[in-house]
């Protein structure tokens, strides 16, 4: 790996000599690859995931993995079964257990592809409502689909920038902000990261940083807690601006209870407690994560807020409305991949694995002798995974078709990533 001289120079002298020369050498070993099951349609009681390597140990549900499969073509993963998410991430689950213990109203403010979000959601007290935000329209369609596919209806998907929000006068109790960053925990995963990395680039993130925080400041409760994170090394965007946002914007730092085992390192800076997470040190990829509480009494009820939603540009929020064509309503595919849609509503076809993969492609699937006519739900392995529209003679295929799945190549065989229930091991 070719690192740019300014930042071995510059992160050498951050970390020493010996802690600068682990994160090298883990920066050259392979990314460990992990998932998270969502607990609302894979309880990890029930369900084993049969590559599993080791669990998380900071996230109920995450699991490393023996081998990197190729989750593209497992139907489970479409149908939000796990999510595809790098193990420090999941960190989220665990300082939000430790940090919140009531129902409350979050922002994930720089929320794509959708991993933190639905971590946060997995976390957080039932009775708790998500807003989901990414101001990047492309970004926002990735993050849209992710969510639906999770399939918690108390999540708003929105595409805003933070000034936005601002104007909205919405409140939150918590709030991430997993802001923009040089990015320089990406190094092995993205050489393009590597290539893009500058001092220069350094310094605007920094400063990009500390417009977006003090622009979502004003919606959040006094008492109510910032959740600042990067993906990077550098202390100019970890512990200057989390210090930076504790001294100017007016808030106490929260430390974060963890196991030495964990090997999660703390300040490079400065004596704030802080999280870091270093190749070489814990098993995951890169980042920094430091949690403050704004000055002020905190607020004795959450999870109420008088939602000025005409502020927002709205995604989705839970199951969107079936759409009239003709005499027949046509549902969306958020009503199929939902948690609280009434599935026996609806005519079931299960489909093979074959079968799953054309749905998915966009083909459609033809179904068995005697199927009713009209709205039909297809089902892999007891899992909805999308509807089909039954004329009779053939079958129109209902799936989004920006969502297909785009690749010629088709596996031989699946792999099976996860098995529905437990073996009997008595």
């Amino acid at each position: 790996m070719n690192l740019p001289e300014e930042f071995t120079a510059y992160t050498r002298n951050l970390m020493g000599d010996e802690r600068y020369q682990r994160l090298i050498e883990g920066l050259a070993d392979e990314p460990p690859a992990s998932l998270r099951l969502n607990p609302f349609k894979a309880d990890p009681d029930t369900v084993e995931v049969t590559m599993a390597d080791t669990p998380v140990p900071w996230c109920e549900g995450g699991f490393y993995l023996k081998q990197r499969p190729n989750f593209t073509f497992d139907p489970l993963f479409h149908a939000g079964l796990y999510y595809v998410q790098e193990a420090s991430s999941m960190f989220l689950h665990h300082v939000l257990r430790q940090t919140v213990a009531r129902p409350v109203v979050m922002l994930d403010l720089c929320a794509a592809p959708g991993g933190k979000s639905t971590v946060a959601r997995a976390a957080l007290p039932e009775g708790s409502s998500l807003f989901s935000n990414e101001p990047i329209r492309q970004r926002a369609q990735i993050l849209n689909e992710n969510i639906l596919k999770f399939g918690h209806p108390d999540v708003v998907v929105t595409n805003n920038y933070a000034r936005d929000y601002r104007r909205s006068g919405l409140l939150f109790d918590i709030i991430l902000a997993d802001v923009p960053c040089s990015g320089e925990g990406m190094f092995r995963k993205d050489e393009g990261a590597i290539a893009e990395w500058s001092m220069r680039n350094v310094d605007r993130c920094r400063r990009l940083q500390r417009e977006i925080v003090a622009d979502i400041w004003p919606r959040l409760k006094p008492g109510g807690i910032l959740i600042y994170s990067t993906c990077t090394f550098n202390a100019h965007e970890n512990e200057e601006n989390a210090a930076w946002i504790a001294t100017e914007l007016g808030a106490d730092f929260i430390e974060i209870d963890t196991r030495p085992e964990w090997n999660i390192t703390g300040p490079l800076v400065g004596n704030n407690p802080v999280c870091r997470f270093l190749p070489g040190h814990s098993r995951g990829e890169g980042l920094f994560l430091a949690v403050l509480r704004k000055a002020g009494d905190c607020p004795r009820e959450g999870g109420k807020n008088k939602h000025d939603l005409k502020a927002l540009n709205i995604l989705s929020h839970g199951i969107k409305p079936d759409e009239t064509k003709g005499n027949i309503q046509i549902p969306d595919i958020s009503k199929a991949l939902s948690i609280r849609t009434d599935k026996e509503a609806y005519p079931h076809v299960e489909v093979s694995w074959e079968e799953a993969i054309g749905y998915l492609r966009h083909e459609a699937v033809a179904l068995p002798a005697g199927t009713p006519r009209g709205i039909v739900l297809l089902t892999y392995q007891g899992q909805p995974i999308g509807f089909e529209k039954n004329i009779g003679n053939r079958a129109n295929n209902l799936y989004p078709q920006e969502w297909r799945i785009k690749s010629t190549h088709i596996p031989e065989k699946p792999e099976i990533l996860i098995m529905k229930q437990k073996p009997n091991r008595q």
